[in-house]
């Protein structure tokens, strides 16, 4: 039988008291509670709670929306590579698996898996993200294989075991509550299904202390005679500061959350070794200019392959900067430690 989009729909549910909501004219309603959800440039609003950390970072990433491609090198190859790297289970699954995606961002990911013929249901708290993602997939000519959702990736609006697989890439670290998160994954992801974990930040001293160069410079920088020359260098690297937790996970504390969220951890990999400096460093010239700083594709896929051979010895691989692990919605008798 062939899935359509209007069957995932059909598994919508209230995020207030969980009983099934549904489409009246310009939003959503539960007869249960009485609950009416509105719409944005008709994508569903389907969040329960006004949190202020989560206003902030919804208002944040919309603020930013229209930039993030650039700000983020989504376009460099280290990002195409290993985020298709991450995502290699999924795209495994026969063609029309309905997948969910939580923090979606500007559709970056989606857009891979559904060249590949798969169903998206993209999820974002922040409206100006899910409004870039929808109008990225459009241009793409994919829109039909996808729906669009404002949602809270804690307490996520869909039915019991509603998808063949979920995902999150590059935003469980911005959680208040990640285990709750993966709970949410668990709970929406049918029995057996893939559910993955990417591009979480390692917790390794190490790393952390280029953080403390950084604000070390800063402070110097502003306690100069060149004060005010680099004041609006400052104002502007300001303006992209995020207002979120600044959350990092060694390898046991992320295989963790896993174990005590009810899934079977198959595999991790730690990603990104000298590909996570060049992303950094890019990354901070970018907000601290109006250039679009980057680095030639042949010198970049060096350094991939690079990361690609360090991967594969496991000491090595402890000082990854960023994490991807992939799960199932089942306890096995085996787990990876």
């Amino acid at each position: 039988m062939k899935t359509n989009l209007s069957d995932v729909e059909a598994l919508l549910i209230c995020p207030v008291c969980s009983q099934t909501i549904i489409r009246t004219k310009g939003h959503f309603f539960c007869k249960k509670c009485n609950h009416h959800y509105p719409t944005v440039q008709s994508i569903p609003i389907l969040i329960s709670s006004k949190d202020r950390h989560k206003t902030r970072e919804a208002a944040y990433h919309s603020s930013i929306s229209d930039i993030y491609r650039r700000l983020h090198h989504m376009a460099a190859y280290r990002n195409y590579h290993f985020h298709k790297l991450s995502l290699k289970p999924i795209l495994k699954l026969k063609k029309r698996s309905i997948i969910l995606e939580l923090g979606c961002g500007i559709g970056y990911d989606a857009i891979t898996l559904l060249k590949k013929g798969h169903l998206v249901v993209e999820t974002d708290i922040s409206p100006g993200q899910v409004q870039e993602a929808r109008k990225q997939i459009g241009k793409k000519g994919l829109g039909r294989q996808a729906l669009f959702y404002i949602a809270d990736a804690e307490n996520i609006p869909f039915a019991n075991e509603s998808f063949n697989a979920s995902f999150i890439v590059a935003s469980l670290h911005h959680l208040e509550n990640p285990l709750r998160a993966i709970q949410e994954m668990k709970r929406c992801t049918k029995y057996g299904g893939s559910i993955i974990i990417a591009m979480e930040p390692n917790r390794y001293e190490w790393i952390l202390v280029f953080r403390f160069v950084f604000s070390f410079i800063k402070q110097i920088i502003m306690h100069t005679p060149g004060k005010r020359f680099f004041q609006k260098v400052i104002e502007r690297a300001d303006r992209y500061r995020e207002p979120t937790i600044e959350r990092t996970f060694s390898k046991g504390e992320i295989l963790l959350l896993a174990k005590q969220a009810g899934l079977s951890a198959v595999e991790i990999k730690g990603i990104w070794f000298f590909c996570g400096f060049i992303h950094w460093f890019l990354t901070m010239l970018n907000k601290l200019s109006t250039k679009n700083w980057t680095i030639r594709t042949d010198i970049e896929a060096l350094f991939v392959h690079l990361d690609d051979v360090l991967a594969r010895f496991p000491i090595l691989n402890n000082f990854a900067c960023h994490w991807t692990i992939q799960c199932t919605n089942t306890q096995c008798k085996k787990e990876i430690g």
